[in-house]
């Protein structure tokens, strides 16, 4: 009985060390591991809406990020709207901005009707992107954003992530 207990816990010690030694084979010669960068932005300070329903760039968030070819993009914002009840009816809309162009998707759009109860309204807000044809090279990308009420605001606490990835 001694021989083969032994046996068995040989071979059981071959087959974990064949296992282990071709992962680490594997994640050391073969496996594509990805590669890239992140960026990341804060910001507690207070963006009003401009008048006349104009468009704006965020003041206090902006990333310049740079892309290697073949990478791919994923840009998040989160952020606060303060939506003022003196407004009446009224909407936000928030775009991202890359190299001072305003993209036309995706965006967010929220709306406030005088239904609401007094004294306004708070909503969280996010926009997510993911892209995978963005060109080559040294990038900024901020929000855009506008309003129909100069009473409402872009509100404390927003951040903006890039990550870039193969």
């Amino acid at each position: 009985m001694g021989n083969r207990s032994g046996l068995f816990l040989g071979l059981i010690a071959i087959m974990i060390s064949a296992g282990v030694g071709g992962y680490v084979l594997y994640d050391n010669f073969f496996a594509v591991h990805p590669t890239g960068n992140q960026w990341y932005d804060y910001s507690s300070g207070l963006e009003s809406m401009a008048s006349g329903e104009a468009w704006s760039t965020s003041s206090y968030l902006s990333i310049d990020f740079t892309v290697v070819s073949g990478q791919t993009v994923y840009f998040s914002y989160m952020g606060n709207l303060l939506l003022d009840d003196s407004s009446g009816d009224s909407y936000v809309e928030i775009k991202f901005s890359v190299d001072g162009i305003r993209w036309y998707h995706p965006y967010v759009r929220v709306w406030r009707y005088t239904t609401v109860t007094p004294g306004g309204i708070e909503l969280s807000v996010a926009l997510q992107h993911y892209n995978t044809t963005i060109s080559s090279g040294s990038h900024t990308v901020t929000i855009a954003f506008k309003g129909d009420s100069t009473a409402d605001s872009l509100y404390h606490s927003q951040s903006l992530f890039v990550q870039t990835f193969n």
